[in-house]
This record gives C-alpha cells, structure tokens and sequence, in this order.
C-alpha cells in the first residue's frame, strides 16, 4: 500500500529558515542523517522576514489613504450619487432630489499599512518518503504557482527526523508492524518538506484567498505529484508541532506502561502454570516408578509350589534346572517385552505385540511346569493366569502413562525457563520504556505549565494596569476591536443615518479596548481618534465593495463618536451631545 500523504498550510513564522537550514540543534532531529537532506531556495530568498518585509513594501506601494478633490480655489468637488448595481440615481427620500456626495482621490503621500492579520508569507509542511526527489517537489510548486500564482520561494526536505516506538501486542492487533517481534522497539521517520510561499498577489500587493475547494484540490495535486496515496479528509484541529508532539509523547508513556503491566500478568502465569505441570509430572512419575518396581507377582504366591527346589533339565541346557529357576527366567523375559521402546505411532498395535508375546512366555511357562509334573497342573495354572494379568495391566497403564507423559513433556518446552526469561527481558525493556516515555511526558506537561503561569502573570499584570475596571480581561481586548471593525462595516453596508444604541456601544468599546493595547489613554480626545483610525484600517481590509461616499459617512460617525466620548468620574464612558447621557460601560 502506498503511504499517504497530506500538506498543511500556516503563517511563516518568523526565523524559520534556522530550523529548515538546520542552522540549530532540535531533539528529534539526528545529525548522523542531516546529510541526506535535499534544499532548494530562489535567488531573491533570504530569510521569512526579508521575504514579509518586501510583501509590506508591495501593499503600500498599492494601497493610499484618500483626500478630498479640490477645485481651482480650494473647495471640495462633488458629483451626483448613483447605485453601483443598478446605476440608478440615489433620491433623497425626504427632498426628492437626486443625492450629492464629494469626489475622493489617492494621496500618494500617505500609503496604507498592511493589516496586523495579514499572512503575506506562508508555510505548507507536506509528507513526503525517502524516495521523493527534488525535480517531483519543484514541479508541485511549478503547478500551484500557474493555478493561483503563488511562488514558491524555498523548498526543504527534511530525512533526518523521527522517534523511537515500542512494539505493543495492540500494533500486531491492529495489523501494524508485523514484521517486528512484539515488546521491541523500533524506529518510525518522519519524512516530510517545508515550502516556503509567497502567498501575494504582487499586482494588488493584497493576500490570497483560497477556499475549501481550492485547498482540497491542492491536496489531490499533492498526491498525484509524489505518486502518494492521499490523505483522508478530517474534521480534527490542527495543533502546533510542540503540543502534538507533547500529546503524542502522553499517549506512547501510557501505551507503554499499559503493555508492561499486560506483560508482568502474562510472565506470573507462565510461572503458575509451570509450577502446576512439574507438580503434575513429579506425581506421575511416582506413578510410573511405582508400577515398573513391581515386576512381578509376590514372592509368596509363588512359593505355593511345593517341587519349586526341583531339578530338571531341558534338551540343550547345560546345567540342571528348578521350578524356581524356570520362574525367574520367565520373570526376566517378561520384563524384557515391557521395557521394549513405546513407538509414537501404532500405540495399539504395539500393545496387542506386548500383550502376545506376554501370553506366549506364560505359554511355554506352563507347559514346562505341566513337563515337570502333571500332579501340580491346578496351581501352576493359577500361577500362570496371575503373572499374565498382572502384565496385561502393567502394559496397559504403562502405554496411558507414556501418551499423557509426552503430552506434558512437550507442554513444559513450550514453558521452559529461556521462555519466562525472554517475557522477563521483554518487561525490562517496557518498563525502561515506559520509564522514559513518562519523564518526557512529565516534562512537556511541565513546560505548558509554566506557559500557563506565564500568561496568568501577564494578564493580573495587565489587570494592575488597566486603565478602567470596563477592560480587565487583556484576553478579550482583541475581539472587543474586531468586533468594533465589523460593527462598523455591518453599518456602513446599511441604510442607517445615524449609530444606534448597540453600534455607539460596540465601536465605543473597541475604541478603548484599541487604545489599551496601544498604551493610550482613552480619556484624551487625541487618543481615541487614533484608535479610531486604526479600526478604520481593520474595517478597511474586510469591508469588501461600497460607495466611497457611503464608506466616507462612516469614517465620519466614528471620528464624531471618539470626539463625543468622554471619562465620567467613575470611570464610564459617555456620549456627549443628547438629552440623555448613553454610557458604554
């Protein structure tokens, strides 16, 4: 299966290029690789904040502020107002007469500033393999810069990043990395390229919008490029590198300490159950040695035979012979048939052989003692018939004993000690394992701690040095200005003559929370107007198409509101100029 690929785009920031030089030291990257890194950089690149500083230039030298057009003797031209759309004249409703609104013009003297929020420079990480070549990541850039031309400015390949993961028996369920023994560890490489993007249209000097279509064809284009299979759509955040990695490195320590745990269960029962089978086998053993030591039938039923001290001798024998004699030869062979090897196969037939050659010794038994005297046949039978079925059972339990004896001897190799001292090795190397996933864990926990501590400290700074009590919370100071910004254009793209309660309220609010972040006092007259301006910039940049005169009418009912406002001696913000006072908070 191919491996997947995806790119993410975020703001540049700012000396990114020390880390894509590897011009510093970072914990995941590994030198002893850094040589099989791949770079490519325009001409004109030198740095992320070269690159923003020249976007900058770019949008000034597009964007001026506006003057009013003067004629011969200093008076401001006017022309008659008409609807962009329709084209149709602008009637005053209460005159009846065709509106007239003043003539604007560019001063060159005074260019715009790009907007704080702006993202004039960009950076896409994209996941890459070993494989992946230069020529296939310069011809991605070479694609995205004839669909929505944006240049390409730098490209870092980066083949020396990764960490280290233990083998769980979870990754064998889930079908991952099979080809590695559970409770070892491996490495995983983190294969990827950064690009560097000029994200601006060097025509209008203003950013470029892409849409969700755009970034999901951006995404097809990757893959099709690189030959990668593509990445899966996803609902998730995304997160900055240090708290993904700071999560990540959470979930391997409890991964970890979870599979020791599983492990040192695993290793106690292997234990108990090679206790049980040496406690079961040392019994059957017992067994076994107790039956094999019976050998014969008891002495003192063989002494029965009154001739047993008797003489005699057979056709070819040497030396004369008793009854006694002749027994214990017959004994002697018996036991010889039972020691014969249990063969693992044809265990049945190996035990009828037994079983016949038993009765053929007992046989010839009985006819020699039958030969010796025919006075004694009655209990020399009986004789017989006791060794023959003491051997018949001796054969029989000997053969259950031997089947259930291997059975349990294979069982104990399965258990054997290098076994429990592999599962032991195995739990030493987790627990080291889960040791230092957790002491990694404990201090990226720590570092946002003191992140947090940090922000709580500037913000009771903040609150020690808030101008009024109305703006405590420096957090939300940012959203009271746009808020301000957006409050204004809603108004501006409306019919309304005049602010309302609720518009005075909102632009009131974000012209002081736009002069605490910029360190003025919002009760000086100077400072509002300042303020003001700024989220005119802001409004500026989002208000999309509208009448310069209508957009003029606006600018002119925020520089009215800041003049308005004023300190009241509990440190309300008032309108001047009504009947009734309306404070903002």
């Amino acid at each position: 299966m191919a491996k997947k690929t995806s790119i993410h785009i975020c703001a540049a920031k700012y000396g990114a290029e020390k880390h894509n030089r590897r011009e510093k030291e970072m914990k995941h990257v590994h030198p002893e690789y850094s040589n099989l890194n791949k770079s490519w950089e325009a001409e004109d690149f030198k740095s992320v904040a070269d690159e923003i500083r020249k976007a900058k230039e770019r949008y000034s030298s597009h964007h001026f502020c506006r003057k009013a057009k003067l004629d011969e003797n200093g008076k401001q031209l006017t022309t008659l107002a008409y609807d962009k759309k329709t084209v149709d004249p602008i009637v005053d409703p209460k005159t009846g007469l065709q509106k007239v609104v003043p003539e604007w013009e560019l001063d060159l003297s005074k260019p715009k500033k790009m907007p704080k929020n702006a993202e004039p420079v960009r950076e896409g990480v994209a996941v890459i393999t070993e494989n992946t070549t230069m020529e296939q990541m310069k011809t991605l850039a070479n694609q995205i810069e004839q669909r929505w031309d944006i240049k390409t400015k730098a490209i870092y390949a980066h083949l020396d990043e990764g960490h280290e993961h233990l083998v769980t028996d979870k990754d064998h369920q889930q079908g991952k990395y099979l080809d590695s023994a559970e409770g070892s560890t491996i490495f995983l490489w983190n294969h990827h390229a950064h690009y560097v993007f000029d994200w601006t249209d060097h025509e209008t000097g203003q950013c470029i919008n892409l849409n969700r279509h755009d970034m999901s064809e951006l995404q097809d284009m990757l893959a099709n490029t690189l030959k990668m299979e593509r990445g899966k759509k996803s609902d998730k955040k995304w997160r900055d590198a240090h708290t993904f990695k700071a999560e990540q490195e959470a979930i391997r320590a409890k991964e970890v300490a979870e599979y020791t745990e599983r492990k040192k269960a695993e290793v106690k029962q292997i234990q108990k159950n090679i206790e049980a089978s040496n406690s079961k086998l040392t019994k059957l053993q017992e067994a076994i040695d107790e039956l094999l030591s019976a050998t014969s039938v008891p002495e003192e039923e063989l002494e029965a035979v009154p001739f047993a001290e008797m003489t005699f001798s057979f056709q070819g024998s040497k030396e004369p012979l008793t009854v006694k004699d002749l027994i214990n030869m017959t004994l002697s062979r018996l036991d010889r048939e039972i020691s014969t090897p249990i063969p693992i196969l044809k265990r049945e037939e190996w035990q009828k052989e037994r079983n016949a050659k038993a009765k053929e010794i007992v046989t010839t038994l009985q006819s020699q003692l039958l030969s010796v005297s025919k006075l004694h046949k009655k209990k020399i039978n009986d004789v017989g018939k006791k060794m023959y079925l003491d051997v018949k059972r001796k054969i029989a339990l000997a053969a259950k004993t031997d089947k259930e004896n291997m059975a349990l001897r294979q069982r104990i190799s399965e258990l054997d000690e290098r076994a429990v001292a592999r599962e032991k090795a195995k739990t030493q190397i987790a627990e080291q394992k889960a040791r230092e996933q957790t002491m990694r864990a404990e201090k990226a926990e720590k570092q946002v701690e003191e992140s947090v501590k940090r922000l709580s400290m500037m913000e009771r700074f903040i609150s020690q040095a808030g101008a009024t009590e109305a703006f405590v919370n420096w957090s939300n100071l940012y959203g009271l200005v746009e808020e301000a910004a957006k409050a204004l254009v809603t108004w501006a793209l409306s019919k309304k003559l005049v602010f309302t309660n609720k518009d005075e309220r909102t632009i009131g609010q974000g012209i002081v929370a736009k002069c605490q972040l910029e360190g003025l006092n919002p009760s000086d007259e100077n400072n509002r107007q300042k303020a003001a301006k700024g989220i005119a910039d802001i409004a500026d940049s989002i208000v999309g198409e509208i009448s310069q005169f209508k957009w003029d009418i606006a600018l002119r009912r925020m520089d009215q509101l800041a003049s308005e406002m004023s300190m009241s001696d509990n440190n309300c913000l008032l309108i001047k100029g009504s009947t009734s006072k309306r404070g903002l908070g």
